[in-house]
């Protein structure tokens, strides 16, 4: 059995990458960034990319300078979103390039997904735990990427990201090719009742009244209702709270005593051929 699921551990220098075989559906080119390599200091070891976590701003600007060094090709300035687990989907375009990439502005504010047919435009989502998605449309030769836990999961953040594509491009379903990163997994994750009852189906008995929640089954099955092919859901899932030498985990951090930790990053960008 393959354990990275089609997929292939990368070194860079002091970096470690995880990316596909093969481009998304011929056209995606993606990139899963580690906690590998980096300049940031306890709670944040060491490759943070996440600049609203309390990290030093200038140690975050050189991680994120040396992953874009790191990519090796002739990119724009990669775009990232404000999120805030909502389900506020953006379209963004070449003008786009370098949003709140080096500098905190009021750009993409409470964004959690980006949708693009613009080429060589990376499309960033910071993780600690939550599932990183990217989506790519063969067809139309458009693309997006996702920032998903549980609430904007359950809020419908997938399905909004589909339905812009559709009124954008004509983007349908059948047609998407989607790719679902690390995330913390259901032997890591338990949740009370209030997270439950809206995900009946996809947890298991935890301790007292709580449960394991199983967060790639959810977006899997939810994937399948709005009309995405089984052959074209891949990913890589591995889980964030276990693996602690690769990833940062938000629940491995606060069980650990820390208020906060770093982020991981999905880099997503169309192929300009």
């Amino acid at each position: 059995m393959d354990p990275l699921h089609g997929n292939r551990r990368v070194e860079a220098g002091p970096l470690t990458f995880f990316a596909p075989l093969e481009p998304l559906a011929g056209i995606g080119h993606l990139v899963m960034t580690t906690r590998a390599g980096g300049l940031s200091q306890p709670p944040y070891d060491t490759l943070n990319l996440g600049a609203h976590v309390g990290d030093v701003g200038e140690r975050v600007r050189l991680n994120r300078r040396k992953v874009a060094a790191a990519l090796g090709r002739k990119l724009r300035e990669p775009v990232v979103p404000d999120q805030v687990h909502g389900t506020r989907v953006q379209a963004v375009g070449e003008l786009h390039a370098g949003t709140r990439w080096e500098q905190p502005e009021r750009a993409l504010d409470g964004t959690d997904a980006l949708i693009t047919a613009a080429t060589r435009l990376p499309l960033v989502v910071l993780v600690a735990d939550c599932l990183p998605i990217a989506v790519a449309d063969p067809v139309r030769r458009a693309g997006a990427v996702i920032h998903a836990g549980w609430r904007g999961l359950a809020d419908g953040i997938v399905e909004a990201t589909f339905t812009l594509m559709a009124q954008t491009w004509g983007s349908e379903a059948a047609d998407l090719h989607v790719w679902a990163g690390p995330a913390i997994g259901p032997c890591c994750y338990e949740v009370g009742p209030e997270v439950a009852h809206r995900f009946g189906g996809f947890t298991r008995p935890g301790e007292g009244d709580r449960v394991q929640l199983d967060l790639r089954a959810a977006l899997h099955a939810r994937l399948g209702r709005a009309g995405v092919n089984e052959e074209n859901i891949t990913g890589l899932p591995l889980c964030t709270a276990c693996q602690a030498e690769l990833f940062f985990s938000h629940r491995r951090a606060t069980r650990a005593g820390y208020d906060t930790t770093g982020r991981q990053a999905l880099f997503f960008w169309l192929d300009p051929s």
